[in-house]
């Protein structure tokens, strides 16, 4: 551990060396329980409760009326800004556990920011210079250990008590698929920890593994593009899936009545294709033929095996880039709620997988005219041809990103950011050619590289400005409470509370506490950047807390910053988690 601080700089190196210190004895390691059972006071996973991804605390001494009186309690700034900080961090019996970019885990007190530990890990400098995603956003805790993916394709189980090595196991191949790690694991048992591998931009094999917590050993293996699948195979055309992407990089939430795991699957590679309106013909001319299972797809796994329960594809033959990973998966009662990239809103039956309700939260999306729960298919879908610059909307980033609503059980709300934004898509001929990122064709030797296939340039919507929305709605019907426009669009993590608060970060760098019921602010805080992380609540010795993860950074964060360069002057990358409790 001491080499791999001294290579990472002086900042790190000062900060890393606290893991030698003694830790207070009122720090106590999770249990299993810990985590399946979240105590009030805590945050325990990356929406907070693993089964069902409300992203919503109980906590209620910071209320409406007073809530002006919130004030910074203290700031933690790691030393090193690399693309942001994008993570959600995570509170455990008084200890916060986040990590910062590119696989960097820190323990810190929650009620002072005094550091703990902190572990760098030695990576493949290589893979870590060429990735697209060289980033982390978020870890997972449970039975005494911290669960980190880093950038290299390991997963690293790290003591809680003082940031010890248990185990470091290589999971991916990343010295030659590039494709590693960003996304936090699921912590579902003693026994499982579920983690899907970034990539849907490399020509690789997307997967999703079951890991023993205790060891790091695979336990099972979910192939996002259908290998030993007859039904998936014959989506794809040829060997195509073999190099069909699909990675899934963002936890999933455990449903533990049915026994699976709901976890969106990443866009098919490359990410756009040549083949227009015959695409999902598995035996047209193509990069990928067909309809491409299970990429773009929303899937609930069985725990035990890593089976497949049941799919739904919000993007068949995904002509966009509108991949599944991104979005929570509320599990409300019976039913399963997914916002997608594709800018609707997908009702399910948990234990079937039947879609009930699927909607548009856009207002700006023109890529289908709608699902049809009758026939079970996407209607009159648009298809770009290669060489023609085409309007699409939403953008590839989508019209919903990762960054996560919030449920509020108590009223039955759900808060989430919609980005109304477009794309101006240039499809590369086959032959290829320059593309917005990546390869101009595919690269698989001797390592992968992205393919991309497409040139793209963020635009406004016809007779619209671009723009976000924070919507409160009935999830299940669609039905909205209010509606909040935002001229920049915004991109943290929303966070309720007990007492009927929502927290949101604006790009513009405001921390803000929204009335749930009606969208007024009630409180900002300027935090100098743009806000691209989690904003998480938690209590160390009865008192509340507020503390968000802030910098402006990530792709989309980069995107947004390039759409409103007149308003977001000379923006630059930075890190930092500032905590907020009452004066």
């Amino acid at each position: 551990m001491l080499r791999s601080v001294k290579q990472s700089g002086q900042a790190i190196s000062i900060a890393a060396l606290t893991a030698f210190f003694t830790v207070p004895a009122a720090m106590a390691a999770s249990t299993a329980d810990d985590i399946r059972n979240c105590a009030d006071e805590n945050w325990c996973s990356y929406h907070r409760t693993v089964d069902t991804g409300f992203r919503h605390s109980p906590l209620k001494q910071i209320t409406k009326e007073n809530v002006k009186d919130l004030s910074a309690a203290w700031v933690f700034q790691p030393g090193v800004s690399l693309q942001g900080m994008h993570t959600t961090p995570l509170v455990v019996n008084g200890t916060m556990y986040l990590s910062t970019n590119p696989s960097t885990v820190w323990a810190l007190d929650a009620a002072t920011g005094e550091r703990k530990w902190a572990y760098v890990p030695e990576m493949d400098e290589a893979v870590v210079a060429r990735s697209f995603f060289a980033h982390t956003r978020g870890i997972s805790v449970g039975d005494g250990r911290v669960y980190l993916g880093t950038a290299d394709g390991r997963i690293i189980a790290l003591n809680e008590e003082n940031g010890e090595v248990i185990w470091d196991k290589a999971i991916v191949d990343s010295a030659k698929d590039t494709a590693g790690f960003s996304g936090a694991a699921t912590f579902v048992s003693a026994d499982l920890l579920v983690i899907g591998q970034n990539g849907g931009e490399y020509p690789v094999e997307g997967k999703i593994f079951g890991i023993d917590p205790k060891t790091g050993d695979i336990k099972w293996t979910f192939y996002t593009t259908g290998r030993d699948d007859e039904k998936a195979l014959a989506t794809w055309g040829g060997d195509s899936w073999k190099y069909g992407g699909g990675g899934s990089w963002q936890p999933g939430t455990v449903d533990y009545a049915n026994n699976q795991i709901l976890i969106g699957v990443g866009n098919p590679n490359p990410d756009y294709d040549y083949c227009g309106d015959t695409c999902m013909d598995p035996n047209t001319d193509a990069h990928r033929p067909g309809v491409n299972l299970y990429t773009s797809s929303t899937v609930a796994l069985n725990l035990d095996d890593g089976s497949l329960n049941w799919y739904f594809q919000e993007a068949p033959s995904d002509p966009y880039d509108y991949d599944a990973s991104p979005g929570e998966y509320l599990v409300i009662n019976d039913t399963v709620v997914h916002p997608g990239k594709n800018g609707f809103m997908h009702v399910h039956e948990a234990k079937s997988g039947k879609p009930t309700h699927v909607y548009p939260a856009m207002k700006n999306q023109n890529w289908t005219s709608g699902f049809n729960l009758e026939t079970g298919q996407w209607e009159n879908m648009l298809w770009p041809k290669a060489g023609e610059k085409t309007l699409v909307c939403p953008a590839i980033d989508g019209g919903h990103s990762w960054n996560a609503g919030t449920y509020d059980p108590n009223t039955g709300l759900f808060y989430r950011t919609i980005n109304e934004w477009c794309m101006y898509l240039t499809v590369n001929p086959k032959e290829g050619g320059p593309a917005s990122g990546g390869s101009e064709t595919r690269t698989t030797e001797p390592f992968a590289q992205a393919f991309m296939a497409a040139q793209w340039q963020g635009t406004d919507p016809e007779g619209d400005k671009m723009h976000g929305r924070v919507v409160a709605r009935d999830p299940i019907s669609g039905e909205i409470k209010w509606d909040k426009r935002y001229d920049i669009i915004p991109h943290s993590a929303l966070m309720s509370t007990g007492s009927g608060l929502v927290f949101n970060g604006t790009s513009e760098g405001q921390v803000e506490a929204l009335d749930g019921a009606t969208g007024d602010t009630l409180w900002s805080f300027n935090v100098g950047s743009g806000i691209n992380g989690g904003i998480i609540s938690y209590a160390v010795n009865g008192e509340q807390y507020v503390a968000a993860a802030t910098g402006h950074g990530s792709y989309v964060g980069r995107a947004v910053a390039s759409l409103w360069p007149d308003k977001l002057k000379n923006y630059q990358e930075s890190a930092m988690v500032i905590a907020f409790k009452l004066k």
